[in-house]
C-alpha cells in the first residue's frame, strides 16, 4: 500500500511540475461567477488577478458560464504574468486563446495585447486586430500603432478557434515578427503547422523587450469586434500553449487531498 501511495503521489508532483514548468500565465474562468471580470476603477482587481486597465468602467467585461465576454466602447482589463518574459533575440513567446467572434466592423480593431509592464497604459504591444471580411471575418496584427496588416484567409462568424500567437525577437530595431496559428494540428510541434498567418513587425514606436502582463481590449463600436475568451495562457513552449491548458496547480494540488482521502479509507477498510 505505501508503494501504491508513493507512486501517487510522485505522479502527482510530476504533474504539478509539467504544468507549470513553462506557462507564465492561465485562467480557464471556469471558478468565476457570471458577472464583473475586473473591478470597477484603475487597477482595481476583480475576479482571479484580472484589473481594469485606465479608468473607464464603462460597459464591464462580463463572465458568462465560464468565459469572458468582449463588447465594445468599454471597460479595458488586464492581469499580470506569474513571471515576466524577455525578449530577446531568437528568444520566441506564445499568448493561447480559444476565441469565437460574435460580431465583426469593416474598419477593425484590436482587442489582444501586452504590456512590458504591469498596467500601462500607454505601452500597448503586440496588438491582435480583427475586422469584417465577405463571409465572416480576418484577423490583423499591429506591434504598436499605426496600421495593421491582415491575413488573406476568413474564417466564420459564432465559431470557436484556438488561437496561438507566436512573437519571436530578432536582433535589431522593429524586426520582431509575428505567426498566427488557427486550430493547430500538432499541438507539440510548432514545425509541423501552417501559420494562418505571418507578419514582420509592424508599428510606428519601438519594439517592446519585455511581457508583464496580458490585456483584452473593449475598442470603439464602430471598428472593434465582439469576442468570447476561453482558455487564455501565454508562455514560452508552443506545446504547453497550443492545446487547451492543464488543469491548473490549485486543481492539481486538490488532487492530494482526494488522494489523502482515498488513501485514509483504504487504510479503514
Amino acid at each position: 500500500m505505501k508503494k501504491v501511495f508513493s507512486l501517487a503521489l510522485a505522479t502527482l508532483v510530476v504533474s504539478v511540475m509539467s504544468v507549470q514548468a513553462t506557462i507564465n500565465f492561465s485562467d480557464n474562468f471556469n471558478t468565476y461567477t457570471n458577472g464583473n471580470l475586473a473591478g470597477l476603477a484603475v487597477n482595481a482587481v476583480g475576479q482571479g488577478t484580472w484589473a481594469q486597465t485606465g479608468a473607464s468602467a464603462a460597459t464591464p467585461v462580463q463572465v458568462l458560464n465560464g468565459t469572458v465576454v468582449l463588447g465594445t466602447s468599454g471597460q479595458d482589463v488586464y492581469a499580470p504574468l506569474t513571471t515576466p518574459i524577455s525578449i530577446t533575440a531568437g528568444s520566441t513567446f506564445y499568448v493561447g486563446a480559444t476565441v469565437t467572434l460574435t460580431a465583426a466592423q469593416a474598419t477593425g480593431d484590436y482587442f489582444l495585447h501586452f504590456t512590458p509592464t504591469v498596467g500601462d497604459t500607454s505601452a500597448l504591444a503586440e496588438r491582435l486586430y480583427a475586422k469584417s471580411a465577405v463571409g465572416g471575418f480576418v484577423f490583423g496584427y499591429n506591434g504598436t500603432s499605426g496600421a495593421a496588416n491582415y491575413s488573406s484567409s476568413v474564417l466564420s462568424l459564432n465559431t470557436a478557434y484556438r488561437l496561438v500567437l507566436a512573437y519571436t525577437g530578432v536582433a535589431g530595431a522593429t524586426n520582431d515578427t509575428f505567426a498566427l496559428y488557427v486550430n493547430p494540428t500538432d499541438t507539440l510541434v510548432e514545425l509541423n503547422n501552417t501559420p494562418f498567418f505571418t507578419s514582420g513587425y509592424v508599428g510606428t514606436g519601438a519594439e517592446a523587450t519585455n511581457v508583464a502582463g496580458i490585456n483584452l481590449r473593449q475598442g470603439t463600436a464602430a471598428n472593434a469586434p465582439s469576442v468570447i475568451f476561453d482558455d487564455l495562457s501565454v508562455g514560452t513552449t508552443f506545446g504547453e500553449i497550443a492545446a487547451v491548458p492543464e488543469p491548473s496547480i490549485g486543481a492539481l494540488l486538490g488532487g492530494f487531498g482526494l488522494l489523502g482521502l482515498f488513501m485514509s479509507a483504504r487504510r479503514q477498510n
